[in-house]
């Protein structure tokens, strides 16, 4: 006769199929995941529409670090280490905003929008050591971007931006890439929960059902196949959308107003498509309108999440509030789904902290149906190879 498990006891299943808990609460885990994934790979800082013009600018955190990006005279957006090259304070305090010059509030040190270092105050006192300022501008740091996207990366070994992210790219190219995309939507908070959390709530469809609006309008979320197939890629990338099938939200099953009008390029009417990058990116498209999530770990159990919607750049009025519509039905601060995500995410955060249960199982296999745990699975192998360990058993 089986006995059943304790709280502690590990699941009896394969080693790929369960995790510890504790890589989601301990202090040691996070520290290691600064620095072995963030610090390593791309990081998606912003959309291109949100430094549009000479001299905007954007600070993001990535990995611990403050890193400012700029749109130069030039029209190329560069990335540069926040921190002034005399006595190492942030160059700039502000999210956001537009300068003709960077100038440091503690000593009044001054620099270009490509960083070069324009003006030192009493410049007289540094003769005796000939202090060359052709020197010191900002440190630049690796900056690339695709279908708008803008991503950064702290490493100069790690490998090109479009050999990164690999074959995933079919799935946003054409909606994101192929018309001018703007910013609509920005929204932000701190969620008490772990980083990978939200982006396993991000990845996974058997969490559909935790949705009323899901449940009434997705047909395959309670059926047994799917138009929609996982897209399991290289490096931890993962998607699910139909080639071909008629993989369309039923809008009308749970009485809100349809997707279909303005559909975005290669996209059908009411079709929807998600795609999330390695390690914390998610990017859905509902047919005429995409919702970017982007996160800044903050600690084990704190995380900001920055929402952006995304629509056609040059929309009439009528066609902007259409996209905003659909944009908010679900999605904005009180849409109908992202609460129940939050909500969700911190319960399991709470109770994970408890350590009274300390394995989560990722053991669903539905021949690559979007309720696999496939994509999962193959999410924590890539964490797996970066960290050097077992996410199911430390070792």
């Amino acid at each position: 006769m089986v006995q059943p498990l304790n709280g502690h006891d590990k699941p009896r299943l394969p080693e790929t199929h369960y995790l510890d808990n504790r890589i989601f609460t301990e202090e040691g885990i996070f520290q290691e995941e600064r620095e072995k994934i963030f610090a390593k790979v791309w990081q998606f800082a912003c959309h291109e529409s949100e430094v549009e013009k000479s001299g905007d600018f954007r600070c993001v955190r990535i990995a611990s670090k403050s890193v400012l990006l700029v749109r130069g005279p030039d029209g190329v957006v560069r990335g540069f280490h926040n921190i002034c090259r005399h006595r190492s304070a942030e160059v700039v305090r502000e999210d956001s905003g537009n300068a003709h010059v960077f100038t440091c509030f503690y000593h009044h040190w001054t620099y270009g929008l490509k960083g070069e270092l324009r003006g030192v105050a009493k410049p007289a006192g540094y003769d005796a050591v000939k202090l060359d300022k052709k020197e010191l501008g900002l440190v630049p740091v690796r900056c690339e971007s695709i279908a708008g996207l803008i991503f950064v990366c702290l490493d100069d070994q790690t490998e090109s931006l479009r050999d990164f992210l690999g074959e995933i790219v079919t799935g946003f190219l054409e909606p994101l890439g192929t018309v001018p995309m703007e910013v609509f939507h920005f929204h932000k908070a701190v969620l008490k929960t772990n980083w990978k959390l939200w982006q396993d709530n991000n990845s996974e469809r058997y969490h559909s059902m935790l949705h009323v609006a899901n449940r009434k309008t997705l047909p395959w979320v309670l059926g047994n196949t799917s138009p929609m197939k996982l897209r399991i890629e290289a490096k931890g990338h993962s998607g699910y959308w139909a080639d071909g099938g008629e993989a369309v939200v039923d809008y009308a099953k749970g009485g809100y107003s349809t997707g279909a009008e303005g559909t975005l390029p290669s996209m059908r009417p009411d079709e929807m498509r998600v795609i999330n990058l390695f390690p914390d990116v998610m990017i859905n498209i509902r047919s005429n309108v995409v919702r970017l999530d982007r996160m800044v770990p903050l600690g084990p159990d704190r995380t900001l999440v920055e929402w952006r919607g995304l629509g056609v750049k040059g929309d009439d009025d009528k066609m902007r509030a259409i996209r905003i519509r659909q944009h908010n039905l679900f999605w904005g601060p009180t849409g109908r789904n992202l609460p129940e995500d939050i909500l969700a995410v911190e319960s399991q955060t709470r109770a994970m902290a408890a350590d009274e249960v300390r394995y989560s199982i990722i053991a669903r296999e539905e021949d690559i149906n979007p309720t696999d745990d496939a994509n999962i699975r193959s999410y924590y192998q890539e964490w797996r190879r970066r960290m050097g360990k077992s996410p199911a058993t430390f070792a």
